[in-house]
């Protein structure tokens, strides 16, 4: 998800999860291996820059000790940024489990091994916003190494930066490596570059959803998840849609959608999934495109009976044998015709 040259790897607070939930949140162009529960291999590839929702200072511990003071959450999701092999920049994505003092708890979701960092601030003067990790047993993180540390949690306002129109803001979060191609028929009018999804098509993605129903506009992690048979044409919110739409694989967006928006389709033909009420975001990355995506249709048991019941009501019996007359006037009136026909033809003939 994050940007830089180097790896990514998810992170979550182990008080926060629900097993019931994939733990995935964004899988990279690369080949990714997933599965449910904590078993998430995750391929790394390069990227170039920290996302603009971590264009604020890093954080410190004098910061995060402030926040805690005046009882405000701590951020749910942060960005490391270390410097990897070859002095190249990396990123690590992460929940705070817990900060206290100087020191601060992580998990990392993803590996085999236990996910428990520790990071404790330096004590270099001047500089209170790099970490030391004193404790973990990740490879890709080893004790010694040096961190700094980024709020990339959502809020219910977007910042200046996101796009879009009528409260449906969405910010990119991670660039694609796709081709958008060349343009063409789009298959229900007008032409668009080949790469992107079209409202027919079907696409694979993973989302993490957040509510945003704290009085200080933090958002909450409610769902980590994929859909690998999700339609375009499937999502209520308009700007998901219209987002989805301008997006190649490889590619992660954040959207807010606001409270008053009543069609909360996400992806799945209903009565599969619905995003919750309330102000959300979303954030999304697109894996891969199916074209012209077919499905099957599946009625739950409630839609099965009200439809039933409807059907049984008693003004849309007589409009059903309305219907049926009217079907039947023609060939009445047809009956007729030749019947009268015959019967001048008979009277003509007895003269």
């Amino acid at each position: 998800m994050w940007a830089t040259t180097g790896q990514i790897l998810v992170a979550s607070c182990a008080s926060r999860g629900d097993p019931r939930f994939l733990r995935q949140i964004f899988r990279p162009l690369a080949s990714v291996s997933h599965k449910h529960g904590r078993g998430i291999k995750v391929s790394a590839i390069g990227l170039t820059e920290l996302p603009n929702v971590a264009s604020d200072p890093a954080l410190s511990s004098i910061g995060l000790q402030n926040r805690m003071g005046l009882r405000l959450p701590l951020p749910r999701r942060v960005a490391l940024q270390f410097e990897g092999p070859a002095s190249s920049l990396q990123i690590l994505e992460a929940s705070l489990c817990n900060a206290q003092g100087k020191c601060m708890m992580i998990e990392v979701l993803g590996v085999s091994s236990d996910g428990l960092v520790e990071l404790q601030e330096t004590d270099a003067k001047g500089d209170d916003t790099t970490w030391r990790v004193c404790n973990s047993s990740l490879s890709s993180l080893p004790e010694g190494t040096c961190v700094r540390l980024y709020d990339t949690t959502p809020y219910v306002e977007a910042p200046p930066t996101a796009t879009g129109a009528d409260g449906m803001k969405n910010l990119r979060l991670q660039a694609s490596e796709a081709d958008p191609g060349n343009f063409a028929y789009n298959g229900v009018g007008g032409v668009q570059l080949e790469g992107y999804p079209r409202e027919i098509d079907g696409i694979n993605c993973t989302f993490t959803v957040w509510a945003c129903t704290d009085s200080s506009g933090c958002c909450r992690v409610v769902e980590d998840g994929e859909d690998s048979e999700a339609l375009v044409c499937e999502f209520g919110p308009k700007g998901i849609k219209e987002g989805l739409k301008s997006m190649l694989p490889g590619e992660t967006r954040r959207f807010w959608i606001p409270a008053e928006i009543t069609d909360r389709r996400f992806g799945r033909p209903p009565p599969d999934r619905y995003l919750p009420v309330g102000s959300l975001v979303v954030d999304m990355t697109l894996h891969s495109i199916t074209r012209e995506a077919v499905f099957t249709y599946n009625m739950s048991d409630e839609a099965a009976k009200f439809s039933t019941e409807r059907e049984l009501q008693p003004g849309r019996l007589l409009l059903r044998a309305i219907g049926v007359g009217v079907q039947f006037l023609p060939l009445a009136w047809y009956l007729q015709q030749q019947q009268q026909q015959q019967q001048a033809g008979d009277t003509l003939g007895l003269m």
